[in-house]
């Protein structure tokens, strides 16, 4: 005979059971099916010079995806930090071992097939949905034979890839955006170079990188207005983040594994991995990942 405690007892372990489940699937559910998505680099960025610029307001366009968005602690764990192995991890999930990109130096073309946008495609069509890559930087990004993007070359229906400085960068993605956000899904990747640049010559946090980074928000706001110019902000996941971090004395970035994301969606987890942001993305667009080859060593960073 079951006394009524006990029956109070699973009652309640029910209940429980039951308002977990409504509370995880309310936090997933909470995100809106996607028309697009945007990946911005900000390249060579520190951690503590963005945060700086942020709490002065100095980073409009940034600061507004905080304010319904996530800020995200990412981590190098796996690589050195710089740009050809800090965005062929950002762009395929995978550690310099699989992808043959260990630094500037080292590098190889990425296998076929192992890029996001090739994974995007793939799994989508490539007539279902529209890929971009407006790149700042010829050679960490370009798609000459022998560089590590050379076959997405081949398959991304957009690509860019000239020395450009801020202001022209953004005019070239936002129109990106203007073409390829009126004609039905996308995911558009763009690289800014010039905090990097300022870093080499003048240190993280010099005046002149703090000046090359608010010219980056500029950019990056041309393709926000472009977003909401369309009528689809609110159905475009946005990610802002950084290859590599900057040493303020010596002018390198050497231990720089610090590192960050920004979102304009809420709830995502707070800490994550360079390697976990390709699958955010896949997931994001609704992509499973979990069975992909070869297997992802990595997580996706929404709860």
């Amino acid at each position: 005979m079951l006394h009524n405690s006990s029956l109070a007892g699973k009652n309640t372990a029910i209940i429980v059971v039951l308002f977990l489940i409504f509370i995880i699937g309310t936090t997933s559910a909470s995100l809106p099916d996607l028309d697009g998505i945007i990946l911005l680099s900000w390249d060579g960025i520190s951690k503590d010079t963005l945060e700086t610029l942020l709490e002065s307001d100095s980073l409009p366009y940034l600061g507004s995806l905080l304010k319904t968005g996530s800020f995200i602690n990412i981590s190098i764990t796996d690589h050195y930090p710089d740009t050809m192995a800090g965005h062929a991890q950002i762009l395929t999930g995978y550690s310099p071992e699989q992808t043959g990109v260990f630094k500037s130096m080292r590098y190889s073309e990425i296998p076929p097939g192992m890029t996001i946008f090739e994974r995007i495609e793939d799994e989508l069509g490539s007539d279902n949905i529209s890929t971009a890559i407006i790149a700042s930087q010829e050679r960490s990004l370009g798609t000459v034979k022998g560089l590590p993007f050379y076959h997405v070359g081949k398959i991304v229906d957009y690509y860019y890839d000239r020395n450009s400085d801020a202001g022209l960068l953004g005019s070239v993605a936002s129109e990106a955006v203007y073409h390829f956000g009126s004609t039905g899904r996308f995911f558009i990747f763009a690289h800014f170079r010039d905090a990097a640049d300022a870093g080499y010559a003048y240190g993280a946090g010099s005046p002149r990188q703090m000046a090359a980074i608010e010219n980056i928000d500029e950019g990056s706001g041309m393709i926000l207005k472009a977003l909401k110019d369309l009528g689809i902000y609110d159905k475009t996941a946005v990610y802002v983040t950084t290859d590599h971090g900057f040493n303020t004395g010596p002018k390198d970035h050497t231990g720089q594994t610090a590192l960050w994301m920004i979102t304009n969606e809420p709830g995502y987890i707070k800490d994550g991995d360079q390697k976990d942001i390709t699958p955010t993305i896949l997931k994001r667009l609704g992509i499973s990942y979990g069975e992909m080859t070869p297997p992802y060593n990595s997580t996706d960073l929404i709860p």
